[in-house]
């Protein structure tokens, strides 16, 4: 038996898990949450009576929330201090890098400033070093008015006016349909069954009456697909049109109720009355009066210069779903309340679960609530103490807990042996030491059983002392706990009478002795339920509480199919919410293994990256005999509903991903559900029939969950929604108020406003990339980005794209960032994603994952065109690529050149994707789009991490192709001893359960953030000084100053091309700006000139950068506008290296040769070799 000593986790303990239990794990998440939200707190200590795993629990949990913790002490006084993150310091400071420009960029600089040498007044302005006003000349503001086009991807319907006769019409067809066909007649029957039925006359009459109206039902009363239909016949009946939209929350809802609403009227969708409009996809008839579409789509109506004639139009406006509390749909609510006075014929009928009706109603000025209740079928819950004796769960004591308690209690411990010598003096130890170190020790050897598998929980000391009287006379809460979890005995009595309680009453522990009393007490059924709680312990301490046990939920899956098979539920559906991706492809995978399941069963995941015609196969029946198991995300939650769910399995946990807005981080984590969400979940179950709903959590736990789940406007980043604002302040509504603050002021006005220091945040970042004036005005390219259906930063980089000649490969960047990249993560061991990414990524020549995207779907389309069905289903599974996904990124793509179309800014996507093959132009574009979002490599760290602008330090993670990366071998000298700054640019960094990480990255050049950053500064080269002599040292070379990047990165730069460098910036700035001011016209030669030898240095750097990272060729641009490329040379050494256009090959040993040279007329000289 093993002795003594403390532990990572403690001996005897599963790897990773902390013995610590479920209660005193809500009590540290509770402590620090509410640390974190009081803004005057600054500090938060935890008292010293614990030990190290929970003061581990601690510092994992602060990891989570971006907090600071810290032990300190010795012995008995050890305790965990924590604070919040301080604001951040750049560590770069006092770093010095050279530049990485090589002898072919000061030659193009020196071609080029030969022909156009800049004017003093340039000079003047370039030194300022501040990114330029974006709409043309410095003091010129943004209010010459470019030509208005109205967004073409809104709602497009009929007018609310037609003749009495058409209506009449209408409904007349309707009802010689439901008359001639019987399957349609039986639908009849099933809705006039609903439970919304009965309050069909409650709802219309309100409707009437008022122009706001909340319908508030409870799960399944159906009130999405029937409130609509009454509406409209009720319209019909009354000898008026009506024209209404409903919104949904998800593109799958918004298909799947349109389409059940257009078979329950006998019609196909988008034939006639019903239609609906998502994201790349609509089906809407001329004659449509009833259009289902995402929160989205109508927002961009609302918001665009025809938003009075849209509610002109329309008849009803219906946002459902509104307790999901989603982004644009508390948008809508805030734009709506304003423009529903301007328009007293437009009803709005909000509809939402039965829950929180008085905050939506008195936003609505106190609106009536109609109150409908559901199925009235029992559904009977289980949380995870039942659960556990089901499935035949057994941890490795429970066995051994003690029987009744009363005079003499009945407990199985061994008496001898020196597994029982090692126990009593631990004891001992544990009472007269009383540290972390002895107790530690204590619960490591009670852990321990003899040969006979007797536990050792319970052996006496020679004065009849157990290890839960030495507990509890220290007071030690949580050993206690830990040891009745064991089995330990309460009712046990030492040498002198007195038991656990007692000891723990001697010692002063008042509260704990009467916690053990209350336990001692319990009579025979109790006890009963003592054991399943004790059985609960066991299990909560052997598992990783932050991660969803698939096999007791498989186990739970069998013993379903297995216990009910004799009555009514026997071809009940069963419906698992699990949190993401992972968890449902890992339980697929087990049940699919296990034949018993899998031969009489239909599994079939939901999840949004399912392709819709697989989504709908969850709300068919299944066959004979099968039973159909659902393992879905919170999207059937609420957004849809599959009527023969008779069983739910609940998981508790949803992948979440959230906005700390003051620490500027995104948050992706597993997070425990609210008891909002699980009451929703749970009414998912007993559809037809007496249901079931199984919640593989404690009953304490889910008392912890929160009562409500936080809306998304106070867990998302706001620019997109900052910036349609702006778009709303120009639209004529009136509805939102002109200069600084206006912003965040009409945020200010949503049923739950954001966190203020998150609207800052978005307004600072639309200024600082040049969308919004300082008093918040739209600037000429803020017009642009807002109508784009893209993250302003995003759109920036779409028209960067545009002006360089790059734009085919940076749409796919854009989308794909929108969306999500095409990889899939295998979930059988093998690590094909990996592979086909990182060899994706190196024919863009390397360190690339949003490359690897481009070049992955570039083969894709080759596939797709040259090899047919069968083709691109072996390049998928080759490559493990998302063919769903695929399809989305080239709809995407469609929708974003058509949109850029009509905004005047390219003609057609060919000729702004002359340059798309130059890898140096596509880099540094990317690094213009996701600026100031750019860190270094430390060389120092074993692991890849990034030192940011803003000081994080953030690990790349290993799925990025940039995760193994030898940042040492990159970031050497070069030969005037200058250290190389080895930069990478990320769209985001997300912080998980142990660290802040960056997913997707790709290697920049240095000179790329030079200019493009926000801030430019320079400074004079201060010479080294002797300390002995205190002479100054000449510095070898030419004279040189340093170039500072937003404060952060310093580079020693010759002085000559510190001249040239920064008057270029303003240049290409000017550049810029002109495109966005007149996107449709030529930039004159000067400007076309600087743009092209901006090209040259990217070009140049790029390639440099890649030689060091044994990467494939770098193309060159033939033609900023109009030509094409040939392929680079070879990495040196190592890598494998990129393909150039035509016969471009790399050996792998720095032996690579250049591809074809391009046929573009151009009068850039190919570079020499």
């Amino acid at each position: 038996m093993p002795r003594g000593g403390r532990g990572s986790g403690g001996r005897g303990s599963a790897p990773k898990v902390r013995p610590v239990t479920e209660l005193a794990r809500i009590d540290i998440a509770k402590a620090l949450e509410d640390f974190r939200a009081d803004p005057n707190a600054s500090e938060l200590e935890f008292p010293p009576n614990v030990d190290n795993h929970f003061r581990a629990v601690v510092h994992a949990e602060c990891k989570k929330l971006g907090l600071k913790s810290k032990s300190h002490g010795k012995g008995d006084d050890r305790r965990v201090r924590v604070t919040k993150a301080e604001a951040f310091r750049p560590d770069d400071a006092e770093d010095l890098f050279d530049l990485g420009l090589g002898a072919r960029a000061a030659a193009a600089m020196e071609e080029y400033f030969e022909k156009a040498p800049q004017s003093e007044a340039e000079i003047r302005r370039s030194v300022a070093g501040s990114v330029g006003d974006f709409d043309g000349d410095g003091e010129r503001e943004a209010r010459v008015k470019t030509k208005k086009r109205s967004y073409k991807g809104g709602v497009e319907m009929r007018g609310r006016a037609i003749d009495a006769g058409e209506a009449t019409r209408r409904a007349d067809a309707l009802a010689g349909r439901i008359r001639s066909d019987a399957a349609l007649g039986e639908l009849q029957k099933k809705r006039a069954a609903l439970p919304v039925a009965k309050f069909r006359d409650d709802i219309l009459n309100a409707v009437r009456n008022h122009q706001v109206t909340l319908v508030a039902g409870s799960t399944g009363c159906g009130k999405t697909t029937q409130v609509p239909q009454y509406l409209l016949d009720d319209a019909w009946a009354s000898g008026s049109g009506a024209a209404i939209v409903c919104t949904q929350p998800r593109r799958i809802s918004a298909m799947t109720v349109s389409e059940r609403i257009a078979n329950e009227r006998g019609e196909s969708i988008g034939q006639s009355t019903v239609g609906y409009q998502i994201r790349l996809e609509s089906r809407v008839a001329a004659d449509c009066s009833l259009l289902f579409c995402t929160s989205g789509v109508l927002l961009r109506k609302l918001t665009s210069e025809t938003s009075d004639k849209t509610c002109e139009a329309l008849t009803h406006i219906i946002i459902d779903e509104l307790h999901e509390r989603d982004l644009f749909a508390d948008f809508l609510t805030i734009i709506l309340r304003q423009v529903l006075p301007k328009h007293p014929h437009l009803k709005l009928v909000l509809m939402s679960a039965t829950m929180r009706e008085d905050l939506f109603s008195n936003y609505f000025g106190g609106c009536p609530v109609i109150s409908v209740p559901g199925f009235i079928h029992p559904v009977t819950e289980y949380h995870l103490e039942d659960i556990l004796p089901m499935v035949g769960w057994g941890g490795t004591h429970h066995t051994a807990v003690g029987a009744k308690k009363s005079d003499g209690p009945i407990v199985n411990a061994p008496t001898s042996g020196s597994g029982v010598d090692v126990m009593r003096e631990a004891i001992m130890r544990a009472f007269l030491e009383d540290t972390d170190e002895s107790f530690d020790w204590l619960m490591q050897c009670a852990r321990e059983s003899d040969p006979q598998g007797l536990s050792y929980v319970n052996v006496c000391h020679s004065t009849g002392a157990t290890a839960l009287m030495a507990a509890a006379g220290k007071g030690r809460q949580m050993e206690v706990s830990q040891l009745l979890g064991l089995g330990a005995s309460p009712a046990m009595r030492s040498s002198d009478g007195s038991n656990a309680a007692d000891w723990a009453e001697r010692f002063g522990h008042i509260e704990l002795a009467e916690a053990l009393r209350s336990v001692d007490d319990e009579d025979d059924h109790a006890g009963s339920h003592e054991q399943s709680a004790l059985l609960l312990s066991n299990y909560q301490l052997s598992i990783d509480p932050d991660e969803v046990d698939i096999d007791l939920i498989h186990n739970l899956i069998v013993w379903i199919v297995r216990e009910r098979t004799v009555d009514e539920k026997s071809e009940g559906a069963i419906l698992v919410f699990l949190p993401g991706w992972d968890e449902i492809s890992k339980l697929r995978d087990s049940l699919s293994a296990d034949y018993n399941v899998c031969r009489a069963a239909s599994i079939l995941p939901l999840h949004s990256m399912v392709a819709p015609a697989e989504q709908r196969k969850v709300f068919q029946r299944p066959a004979k005999g099968m039973r159909k198991i659902v393992l879905s995300t919170n999207i059937a939650e609420t957004a849809v509903t599959i009527d023969d769910v008779v069983f739910v399995i609940d998981s508790g946990r949803l992948k979440e991903k959230s906005y700390d807005a003051y620490s500027a981080v995104s948050t992706l984590q597993a997070a425990w559900i609210s008891q909002a969400s699980a009451k929703q979940r749970r009414g998912r179950a007993g559809r037809v029939r007496p249901g079931e709903c199984f919640r593989v959590y404690s009953s304490s736990r889910y008392s912890s969950f929160a009562e409500y789940q936080l809306p998304e406007m106070q867990r998302s980043p706001l620019e997109e929604l900052c910036l349609q604002v702006r778009v709303l302040a120009e639209s004529g509504a009136g509805v939102v108020e002109d200069g600084p603050g206006s912003t965040a002021g009409f945020l200010a006005r949503a049923i739950e406003p954001p966190v203020p220091q998150a609207t800052e945040n978005a307004v600072q970042l639309l200024k600082d990339i040049g969308a919004l004036t300082n008093d918040e005005r739209l600037t000429r390219l803020g017009r642009h980005l807002g109508e784009l259906p893209l993250h302003p930063r995003v759109g920036k980089m779409i028209l960067y794209a545009a002006l360089f000649g790059v734009l085919d490969p940076i749409l796919t960047v854009a989308c794909a960032a929108a969306y999500r990249p095409p990889f899939i993560i295998s979930t059988d061991g093998r690590r094909t994603g990996d592979i086909a990414r990182a060899a994706f990524s190196d024919q863009a020549g390397g360190g690339s994952d949003q490359l690897a995207v481009t070049k992955a779907y570039e083969a894709w389309e080759r596939v797709l065109r040259d090899g047919g069905r069968s083709g691109e289903r072996m390049f998928l599974n080759a490559n493990s690529l998302s063919p769903s996904t695929l399809h989305m990124i080239k709809g995407m793509r469609q929708q974003l050149v058509q949109a850029l179309i009509q905004r005047g800014i390219i003609s057609d996507l060919r000729s702004a994707s002359v340059n798309s093959q130059s890898g140096a132009l596509v880099r540094a574009v990317l690094a213009v789009g996701m600026y100031p979002l750019v860190g270094r490599f430390l060389p120092q760290c074993k692991a890849p991490t990034l030192a940011t602008l803003r000081g994080e330090r953030v690990r790349v993670h290993a799925h990025s192709v940039n995760g193994k990366v030898d940042v040492a071998e990159i970031s050497s000298r070069r030969e005037s001893g200058e250290k190389i700054a080895t930069l990478c640019c990320f769209d985001e960094l997300i912080r998980g359960s142990h660290a802040v990480q960056v997913r997707e990255c790709t290697l920049v050049a240095a000179a790329a953030i030079v200019f493009v950053c926000a801030k430019l500064t320079v400074r004079p080269d201060v010479p080294h000084v002797d300390p002995e002599t205190g002479e100054e040292i000449p510095r070898p070379g030419p004279p040189s100053a340093l170039l500072v990047v937003d404060d952060w990165l310093r580079f020693r730069v010759p002085l000559r091309a510190v001249a040239q460098i920064t008057v270029l910036r303003l240049r290409l700035q000017n550049a810029f700006a002109m495109k966005v001011e007149h996107p449709q016209e030529m930039l004159p030669k000067d400007i076309h000139e600087s743009v092209r030898c901006v090209s040259r240095v990217l070009a140049d750097a790029a390639d440099e950068l890649l030689n060091r990272h044994g990467g494939g060729g770098v193309s060159f641009a033939r033609n900023v506008g109009g030509g094409d490329y040939g392929g680079g040379r070879g990495g040196r050494g190592g890598g494998r290296g990129g393909r150039g256009r035509g016969d471009g090959r790399f050996d792998g040993r720095g032996g690579g040769r250049g591809g074809d040279r391009g046929r573009g007329v151009s009068n850039i000289p190919q570079p020499r070799r």
